[in-house]
């Protein structure tokens, strides 16, 4: 091992994607993670980085042996707007773990420098990167548990859900006589559900705009970056609800990839939703057309996250059941005048 120099990340993703895998095949073993390291997800996450001082690489000479993005955002929280980052895709070769001490260092030298008012976390209850952080990070600085987010899903393929999950026949069996992969159906409406178009883009900014940040931390975006967001194919999609020529809600969500053991699996993850002024019908209506979406592009099921910021109701209603997996979200503290020990929802994708 040599003396190890962190710096800017030098774009490599194929070197990256090396390194990640490595490190999640051995953190995981038999169990399953998120990809975000394949070329079209990575390339999707780095665009809203405009400073390459965000993205952060450990390096032995020339190797890369550790890495951790920072990604920059903009909350409204309570009538104020605060600057934050998002860490995420942390990764560190078996020989250089101890780099990661190293790579947070200059994560917290650099978000002193850029302004930085906080740090949300999300972790997987119960991972390395919780215990690490869990034992090292929360004793010694300002962090707060903001949410635990529980995940609920609709399947969408039964039999590929079944496999990815390694469920027994007999479930398989007790899924199929109750209608799990039955689809969502679309009641009739006065309105029409759609493909995202380019021309919606006001009408979804002014969506979120209007989206009450009393204790709820709701993400800003630019254009570009909301853009991006609600259209990057293969990886993002939106639908919208439109009626009287109007867009009245939107849904929106992203195309991942879980890889395990087992193989790859494609899951819709919902990201955004706003649907506060549309009935019970039309809601449904928007929920059938995401099923429908999902099912076109090849995932087997969809994943949606307890944030807060909407009721559940009409997704118990359409066939979502909780499922055995949370994530815990936990704020690093840097402007001594915020906490977010009262915040209740959270409108923002989960990465």
């Amino acid at each position: 091992m040599g003396r190890i120099e962190v710096r800017d990340f030098d774009g490599d993703l194929a070197v990256l994607a090396d390194l990640a895998y490595g490190t999640l095949l051995d953190e995981r073993g038999a169990g399953t993670w998120l990809d975000l390291n394949r070329p079209e997800a990575a390339r999707l996450i780095f665009a809203d980085v405009p400073d390459p001082r965000f993205l952060i690489g450990a390096y032995d000479g020339t190797r890369l042996v550790a890495f951790i993005a920072n990604l920059p955002r903009t909350y409204r929280l309570n009538g104020q707007t605060y600057r934050a980052v998002v860490p995420t895709m942390l990764a560190a070769h078996r020989d250089y773990r101890g780099a990661v001490v190293y790579l947070l260092a200059e994560c917290l030298r650099r978000n002193r420098e850029f302004g930085t008012d906080l740090a949300l976390f999300y972790l997987e209850r119960g991972s390395r990167s919780w215990r690490m952080f869990e034992q090292v990070l929360r004793p010694t600085y300002r962090i707060e548990r903001v949410k635990t987010l529980h995940a609920r899903v609709r399947v969408v393929d039964l039999a590929r859900v079944a496999h990815a999950q390694n469920v027994s026949g007999l479930l398989r069996t007790a899924g199929q006589l109750i209608g799990l992969q039955r689809p969502i159906t679309a009641p009739a409406v006065t309105g029409v559900v759609r493909p995202y178009q380019d021309a919606d883009l006001d009408a979804i900014q002014a969506l979120l705009q209007r989206q009450a940040d009393r204790d709820c931390l709701v993400r800003v975006f630019t254009q570009p970056a909301l853009a991006r967001r609600l259209h990057t194919p293969p990886m993002t999609t939106t639908l919208v609800y439109e009626r009287s020529a109007a867009v009245r809600g939107f849904v929106n969500f992203t195309v991942h990839e879980l890889l395990s053991r087992r193989g790859r699996q494609r899951w819709a993850w919902l990201d955004f939703l706003a649907w506060d002024g549309l009935g019970g019908s039309e809601r449904q209506a928007l929920l059938a057309g995401l099923w429908q979406a999902s099912r076109a592009q090849s995932c087997i099921g969809i994943v949606e996250w307890s944030k807060g910021y909407y009721g559940p109701g009409p997704l118990w209603r359409a066939g979502f059941f909780p499922y055995p997996l949370r994530i815990e979200v936990n704020a690093w503290l840097f402007n001594p005048a915020l906490s977010l020990r009262n915040v209740t929802g959270l409108c923002e994708q989960v990465v």
